[in-house]
């Protein structure tokens, strides 16, 4: 392992233990440790800080349960008020109103 990945490493300890403030220090560490030793004998370690970062988030999330954030209330603009207009298209009540209605509009009824 280089410096690099060293201090990536490093970032995701920092970032878990942010994450899970209430978990032992010595929990994190060992499934670090854990997930590291599955990436042992690859050869291209680029991403092995972000595979190590996911093992371990996903790992905790199904043993570990967060408390609920509570919702932050939405707040959307109100609506400008509007008349109510009676549509253009009178209402049919029977089948026949209704396809004289489509019929004006749709080629195939006319």
């Amino acid at each position: 392992m280089d410096d690099s990945e060293k201090h990536d490493i490093d970032v995701v300890r920092t970032r878990l233990m942010q994450r899970y403030p209430d978990l032992d220090r010595a929990v994190i560490e060992d499934l670090i440790e854990a997930c590291l030793l599955r990436f042992d004998g690859c050869r291209i370690r680029d991403f092995v800080p972000l595979l190590v970062e996911r093992a371990a988030t996903r790992t905790l999330e199904a043993t570990h349960s967060l408390a609920p954030a509570q919702p932050e209330p939405m707040l959307t603009p109100e609506l400008p008020a509007t008349a109510h207009t009676e549509p253009a298209v009178p209402a049919a009540t029977s089948s026949w109103g209704v396809r004289r209605v489509f019929a004006r509009h749709s080629p195939r009824l006319s």
